[in-house]
């Protein structure tokens, strides 16, 4: 998988498939959010309203850093000063390329039946 790469401000952000604490920092952004059946990167930055500069902050990490620790709050604020839309948008799409959502639910299901044949 390619690390993609945005600059953001004065910064060079990266974006790869999340590590398992991005994936919860998601899921607390996400909990107040109704995510729209047909999600696409348009329809989910509409859905998330003002929340997007965090799921940026949670799923771009400055070059050279770790993704854990990051200050979300400060982070959003700078991404909402510094990000474009056009590269908001390449964000999000590259996200769902990094991470792709039905595949993972499909090996979640395959697990989850593995479990219960055994048990």
């Amino acid at each position: 998988m390619e690390i993609k790469k945005y600059e953001i401000g004065d910064k060079i952000f990266i974006q790869k498939p999340l590590v398992l604490g991005q994936w919860r920092e998601i899921g607390d952004i996400l909990k107040e959010i109704a995510i729209p059946r047909d999600i696409n990167p348009i329809s989910l930055i509409t859905s998330l309203g003002n929340k997007l500069f965090a799921v940026l902050a949670v799923i771009l990490t400055e070059e050279g850093r770790s993704p854990r620790g990051k200050d979300i709050p400060q982070l959003a604020e700078e991404m909402e000063y510094g990000i474009t839309p056009k590269t908001a948008i390449e964000a999000l799409a590259d996200f769902f390329e990094c991470n792709p959502i039905p595949s993972l639910l499909s090996n979640l299901w395959s697990l989850a039946e593995t479990v219960h044949e055994k048990t």
